[in-house]
């Protein structure tokens, strides 16, 4: 405000004054356009999950939240099979199976683990950047992830006597 005080008195006085642009704020405000572009929307996240529970023959059913789409077996606990997050386009399996992660590699995908030490977390896997077209191209595929994680999650549930 200092230098802007004493550029008015100069102008006042008849001076030249040399007018520089403003600048730019150090905190960027995000706008809608500058939304990640590895942010799912709403929409489609709901796609990916209706195509997941086709794939698990109709045994999944979908619970949304504003985080991500779950897709469960029952009730909880022990009911998640697959999650489609919405941070980077990332939707998580259970996957015991060496060859089936194997094979997902030899297609292209990246499964990682998931880093967390939890035992809810015991062989969950996570692809980034999953899409429809991707999951519409190796359906087959797809559909063996989608049971193996059906599996994992029922092996896990409380046996009832």
């Amino acid at each position: 405000m200092k230098v802007l005080g004493k550029k008015e008195e100069m102008m006042r006085l008849g001076k030249v004054v040399k007018i520089e642009p403003m600048p730019k704020p150090v905190a960027h405000l995000l706008q809608p356009s500058d939304i990640s572009k590895s942010e799912m929307t709403r929409d489609d996240r709901l796609k990916i999950a209706d195509l997941i529970v086709d794939l698990s023959n109709n045994v999944l059913s979908q619970e949304v939240s504003v985080r991500h789409v779950a897709l469960r077996i029952g009730s909880p606990p022990n009911s998640n099979a697959v999650t489609v997050s919405k941070r980077a386009d990332r939707v998580s399996f259970f996957i015991r199976s060496k060859d089936l992660l194997g094979e997902a590699e030899r297609k292209g995908f990246k499964p990682e683990l998931v880093g967390s030490e939890a035992p809810r977390d015991k062989d969950r896997y996570r692809f980034s950047g999953l899409s429809l077209s991707d999951i519409h191209a190796h359906e087959a595929l797809f559909r063996e992830i989608v049971k193996e994680s059906v599996s994992v999650v029922i092996d896990r549930r409380p046996k009832k006597n």
